[in-house]
């Protein structure tokens, strides 16, 4: 299976709930946890082909850092993206992307994603509902992560 993976899929997978309270919230955040990480495991493995815009690979770095406050498990995480996919450039996506967001109104960001799924026919992983929803409305095959059991 051919996968185009929402950084926000990578972060939850790649960085452990921080949450103290334990409550429902952090049950809720464990649970996507993994499945998160099974997804990551699924790449690490060759299960599920990893396809990614070229600007996750900046987006999973800050994510990584920025969550942890260690400018390292921004890299890690980076490194891992880079090692374990098919990185598709700018100029493969762009004109698709920015059909995409002027159609849906949808962020620029979101849009790129969405273009990518779309032209290698891959299924979209995201956390994001909205994302998610424009990406069905657009027919593409999609998974919200926090839908998936």
């Amino acid at each position: 299976m051919d996968g185009v993976f929402d950084t926000n899929v990578i972060a939850k997978g790649f960085i452990e709930p921080r949450r103290r309270k334990q409550d429902s919230i952090l049950e809720e955040q464990i649970r996507i946890y993994k499945v998160a990480s099974s997804l990551l495991d699924q790449v690490a493995n060759k299960k599920i082909k990893l396809i990614v815009p070229s600007i996750a690979l900046v987006e999973i770095a800050a994510v990584g850092a920025r969550l942890t406050g260690k400018e390292e498990k921004g890299i890690e995480a980076r490194n891992f993206v880079r090692e374990n996919s098919k990185i598709i450039y700018d100029t493969f996506f762009i004109n698709e992307a920015a059909k995409i967001a002027a159609q849906t109104k949808i962020s620029g960001f979101d849009s790129i994603f969405i273009a990518v799924a779309k032209l290698t026919n891959s299924t979209l992983f995201t956390d994001d509902k909205k994302m998610y929803e424009t990406a069905i409305k657009l027919s593409i095959n999609a998974k919200l992560l926090r839908n998936i059991k």
